[in-house]
């Protein structure tokens, strides 16, 4: 009999958190073992991965699951049922650096017993150094699925790609700068549909991505990564594992002038932008979705009715 593992999604509009949920979704329905049940909370916006998912329920009753899965909030869909992770396990997927922050709601959740899996080493350790976490932390680093990247060999739409829906007024500047000295920019900042979103960072050899300050993981820049383009993305904390300053990626600070120069480089240095996409390929090579499926799926083998 397989163990169902329950799932609870609050959808409002299309994030990467949902995205990465719903890998973790798809890898749990991967393993005959499990059965993958998810709600969606009242008023779902339209166009959530999961609609019209076999697995969808119309009714969140924890306490009928072998496993919960909980992420972001997810944690105040058990409010009616205090106590319940100490009789059925919960899988607490943390995705930023939010969680350990004092002053944020996610912080709250900490001291509930829980599998914690956290999408990079800098959000475990930020994690461990609050002292309350109750539950073993692990480290699983996003994977990309290779299969849904668009084709990157392509003919250029534009000279540089800006990734700006999380720093608009920054993004805004750079585009109007860069164009007046003669670049080619395709600004991005409204959302868009994700397999929009990678199509048009495939059209361009260069990918200006600018993260929150803090980030958990920040895929894009990965994602560009594997796509070839060269990256240009400033620290912040999350994208330390694969993006490596002039190894990988340049991380300039995040400032207008300093980012025109990182372009200005890449551009007029076919070299060193030659070596960028060249060792940045190699490290996306190593977030293959499948890892992250098999890392997932070993580590609940040891949660829940053996």
């Amino acid at each position: 009999m397989p163990l169902n593992v329950l799932f609870h999604r609050d959808y409002k509009t299309f994030s990467g958190g949902h995205l990465k949920v719903w890998d973790y979704y798809q890898h749990t329905r991967a393993c005959d073992r499990y059965r993958a049940q998810v709600y969606l909370a009242p008023n779902a916006a339209p166009g959530a991965p999961w609609e019209g998912d076999p697995g969808l329920v119309d009714h969140y009753d924890p306490t009928r699951a072998d496993i919960l899965f909980l992420a972001g909030l997810d944690w105040t869909a058990l409010a009616a049922h205090p106590g319940i992770e100490d009789r059925i396990p919960v899988v607490n997927l943390v995705q930023g650096l939010r969680h350990a922050m004092p002053h944020m709601p996610h912080f709250g959740f900490l001291s509930r017993r829980a599998t914690r899996i956290c999408v990079s080493q800098a959000v475990a350790e930020a994690l461990q150094a609050t002292g309350i976490c109750n539950g073993p932390i692990h480290v699983i680093p996003n994977g990309i699925d290779f299969g849904v990247l668009p084709d990157s060999a392509t003919a250029s739409a534009c000279d540089i790609f800006i990734s700006g829906a999380k720093r608009p007024k920054l993004a805004a500047a750079l585009a109007a700068r860069l164009q007046a000295e003669g670049y080619r920019v395709h600004l991005q900042i409204p959302p868009l549909p994700r397999p929009e979103f990678l199509a048009r960072m495939a059209r361009a050899p260069i990918a200006v991505l600018l993260p929150q300050p803090q980030e958990g993981f920040y895929l894009p820049a990965l994602e560009a990564m594997a796509l070839g383009r060269v990256v240009i993305c400033p620290d912040c904390g999350g994208n330390r594992s694969f993006c490596i300053d002039r190894v990988t990626a340049l991380m300039p600070p995040a400032a207008l002038a300093p980012l025109a120069q990182a372009v200005a480089e890449a551009s007029r240095s076919p070299g060193l932008a030659q070596a960028l996409r060249q060792r940045a390929k190699e490290i996306s090579k190593i977030h293959d979705i499948r890892a992250e499926r098999a890392a997932f799926l070993d580590l609940l083998r040891h949660i829940g009715p053996q």
